[in-house]
């Protein structure tokens, strides 16, 4: 027996660290892509019971902290208190299509998938539902627009998985190519295709960063998020709220860091609107996170209790939350919304699925580096 060989002396470490280090990153990786689909989810069930509501009317009904669990609501999305709705669904969706095909978004076979959710799908949006129609009556899905021409949020709020699929590449060129491409069969307006570019964008950069064990860094993350939008608007859009002006996605995402020092979220929705249509509810979602982005339990609430597109606004919320904190937390610190949420399990095995993915298809996928400062070509 050898020097340093004694019995009982301590192991030496190995000379390579790295696959100790890919092993860390991948556990790590592991519960931010869960937290990503398990926060999103939730998000959509506790905004549920309040879809539609004004904030006053929300205070009204459950006192002035507003909603804090799940409410089982009857009539229309009657179920479990932690059922959830299309957010979530058709968020499952773009994940089982992409773990079909290596990855990448074959729009072909979302099409078909989303044919064939339309008979179950909870709380459909209008124009989902009309577009999806047409793709079942046989119209081509790069003709949708001339069905319908949306910019709702509902390419936005299911595209979580693109974002998360291509966390580790190694350039970010394939993000924003698929989730134009998981946009494009219902929703082909610049704004709801740049609203969900920006949540994909916004997942990735929260996943690939949560590794790093860096503290958040708001300025990279809005930088990185207007570079993968750069481009996508033509022209400026109208907001519909009364009194409103014309403007891109990118101009009210760049008034996020102006809106952050508003002591009194009311405020900020007084002023972006966060109902169905992007140019609202996209930055309302980014806003929510932004607010407190390492405590996803007051995200989603920020996000619920704002009323309106509150399933919606939580849901993407959500997903960004969670690709930042993690799945584990979700576990610890709120048992209820845990132990009730529908499709739980489901949501894991899909998670893990995208891991998978992302990880064969990342150049080093245990040790993710920042994208460059230059953000997307």
């Amino acid at each position: 027996m050898g020097q340093g060989e004694r019995l009982g002396a301590a192991p030496s470490e190995p000379a390579d660290p790295v696959p100790r280090l890919r092993e860390w990153t991948r556990g790590v990786l592991r519960d931010r892509f869960r937290g990503c689909l398990l926060w999103g989810a939730v998000g959509d069930a506790l905004g549920r019971a309040v879809e539609g509501w004004d904030p006053e009317h929300i205070q009204k009904r459950f006192g002035a902290d507003g909603v804090r669990d799940y409410v089982s609501r009857p009539g229309r999305g009657e179920g479990p208190r932690g059922t959830i709705t299309d957010d979530t669904q058709l968020t499952m969706e773009v994940a089982r299509s992409l773990l079909a095909h290596g990855g990448r978004l074959a729009v072909a076979d979302l099409v078909r998938r989303l044919i064939a959710w339309l008979p179950v799908g909870r709380g459909r949006g209008v124009t989902t539902t009309t577009a999806v129609l047409a793709l079942q009556r046989g119209t081509p899905w790069w003709r949708i627009s001339h069905v319908v021409d949306s910019a709702g949020n509902g390419a936005a709020m299911r595209v979580a998985p693109v974002g998360l699929v291509h966390a580790l590449d190694e350039e970010p060129g394939a993000l924003v190519q698929d989730a134009i491409l998981s946009a494009l069969p219902t929703h082909t307006h610049p704004v709801g295709v740049a609203g969900a570019v920006a949540i994909a964008a916004g997942v990735a950069w929260c996943a690939r960063r949560a590794g790093s064990a860096t503290p958040f860094d708001q300025t990279d993350f809005l930088r990185f998020v207007d570079s993968a939008i750069a481009g996508l608007e033509p022209e400026p859009t109208a907001e519909r709220k009364p009194g409103g002006r014309a403007l891109r996605l990118r101009e009210r995402i760049a008034e996020l860091p102006r809106l952050l020092t508003e002591p009194d979220p009311r405020t900020v929705f007084a002023y972006t609107w966060n109902g169905a249509f992007a140019l609202e509810s996209v930055p309302a979602a980014l806003y929510c996170f932004l607010r407190s982005p390492d405590d996803p339990r007051a995200v989603i609430l920020t996000a619920v209790n704002a009323g309106h597109d509150a399933d919606s606004v939580a849901s993407m919320a959500g997903n960004l939350a969670g690709a930042w904190c993690g799945a584990e937390r979700l576990a610890r610190e709120c048992p209820s919304w845990w132990a009730e949420l529908e499709y739980r399990e489901e949501l894991i095995q899909l998670a893990d699925g995208l891991l998978d993915h992302a990880w064969r298809m990342g150049s080093d996928p245990g040790r993710p580096q920042p994208w460059g400062s230059s953000g997307i070509p």
